[in-house]
């Protein structure tokens, strides 16, 4: 049978039970919206986690820390973490390492600073680097240069939100990124000693640089040489710390390349480490949310099989209805074959209709949804949403999606003919010319 009288005989079969095939095509559009809904769902929540882990930092990097973290953290340590320390010549050791482009400690101030900045005061984070490896960190300044010299900073993104005017310690600060820009910070540490009584001193520290936006904590934090605030702990603690033994307290790691950073992980972690990258945190909610996917597209799913189910029976019905049709059909010629053919187009059709339409509503639903969530956002932060809130995907529609739930429409409905397809191919062409 040719493929235009085919498709004649099936609009023409299905435009007689026109009525019964569209409430079996209700049936496959219910539950193609639904699988369309519910994944669009679970992709904007995705896409919304993903967006959030980019505060975590570059996905290339590698946050070591010692095995005692783990107990600051209250979890049991693994075997073997008590002799996990951070040395100098674990450094060297993964230094060497293929793929490695830079390992630098990150050496945080154990004490509290006061920072002022002509009537301005703030705090934030300050941690000390290795300047050697400072340009090899892939690290983009947006204003000034990349150098960390005697007390010389090298300030986050975001650093300048942290200093206020006391004056009018509500307002906002009125600090751009670059007005920090060859300023002389002023920092006030104050250390309490047994010996000594309370002491201050009094550092200033040069501003060199401006970072671009990394995310994660670096935009909040002031970076200065090792060996500043390595002096500047020993002011503080009265002690030098033995590095060969102690170690230091976190180190990054730089990798060429995403792919290389599971690896070396999970191997610090057996070796006793708290390792941590965006990676890792990555690759496990895209996961989760891939199997939150298949389980609400499995929801929507179990719809489009009772909605099969109803395509079967409309089909069988049609069989008792065009017994004898199907008799002539055979007795003029055609075969087995042609009258699976009109059946399983009819089944498709009834599929392929229903998953159009269902498509489409499914898409016009996410779309009402995303407006709704958007508005409900606005009126909770009592006007228009901050940058955070409009970065938030409520919905997302990949281009894969609509496609999916199209094909696995339209092969449901044709799935659900072939048993009425090959019930209507096995009847004897004597006895269907003879059906009353």
């Amino acid at each position: 049978m040719r493929a235009p009288d085919l498709l004649s005989l099936v609009w023409t079969n299905l435009n007689r039970m026109r009525f019964r095939a569209i409430l079996s095509a209700s049936g496959v559009t219910i539950g193609t919206a639904a699988v369309v809904i519910l994944i669009s769902l679970a992709a904007g929540l995705q896409r919304s986690a993903t967006q959030d882990l980019a505060t975590l930092g570059p996905l290339t990097e590698i946050q070591v820390m010692s095995g005692a973290t783990f107990q600051i953290f209250g979890a049991a340590p693994p075997a073997g973490s008590q002799q996990a320390v951070l040395t100098p010549s674990l450094i060297r050791e993964l230094e060497d390492r293929p793929g490695v482009v830079a390992v630098t400690p990150r050496e945080p101030l154990v004490g509290s600073a006061i920072l002022r900045l002509k009537r301005f005061v703030g705090a934030t984070t300050i941690t000390g680097i290795e300047p050697r490896a400072l340009y090899l960190l892939n690290w983009q300044v947006e204003h000034g240069v990349l150098r960390l010299g005697r007390l010389e900073a090298v300030v986050g993104a975001r650093v300048a939100e942290a200093f206020l005017d006391p004056t009018r310690p509500v307002m906002p600060g009125p600090l751009r990124p670059e007005d920090l820009l060859g300023q002389t910070l002023t920092m006030e540490l104050s250390r309490q000693s047994e010996q000594d009584g309370p002491a201050t001193r009094t550092f200033r520290l040069r501003v060199v640089g401006v970072l671009a936006p990394r995310g994660g904590r670096d935009d909040y934090t002031i970076f200065l040489a090792l060996r500043d605030v390595e002096e500047l702990n020993r002011w503080l603690t009265g002690r030098r710390p033995n590095r060969a033994r102690e170690g230091y307290t976190e180190v990054t790691i730089v990798m060429e390349n995403v792919d290389q950073v599971q690896p070396l992980e999970q191997e610090l972690i057996e070796r006793g480490f708290f390792a941590f990258s965006a990676s890792t945190a990555l690759r496990q909610i895209n996961t989760f949310f891939l199997i939150l996917q298949a389980v609400l597209g499995g929801i929507g799913g179990i719809a489009l099989l009772v909605a099969g189910l109803g395509i079967a029976n409309t089909l069988t019905m049609a069989i008792y209805e065009r017994t004898r049709e199907i008799g002539l059909m055979k007795a003029i010629g055609a075969t087995n074959r042609d009258v699976m053919s009109v059946f399983l187009g009819e089944a498709g059709a009834i599929g392929a209709s229903g998953g159009i339409i269902g498509v489409l509503i499914g898409i016009l639903v996410s779309q009402l949804i995303e407006s709704i969530g958007r508005l409900y956002l606005m009126q909770a932060s009592g006007g228009p949403p901050p940058a955070e809130t409009t970065a938030v995907e409520i919905t997302a529609i990949p281009l894969w999606l609509p496609a999916l739930a199209f094909t696995f429409a339209t092969l449901m409905g044709v799935l659900s003919g072939v048993f009425p397809a090959q019930r209507a191919a096995s009847l004897d062409p004597v006895a269907a010319l003879r059906y009353e």
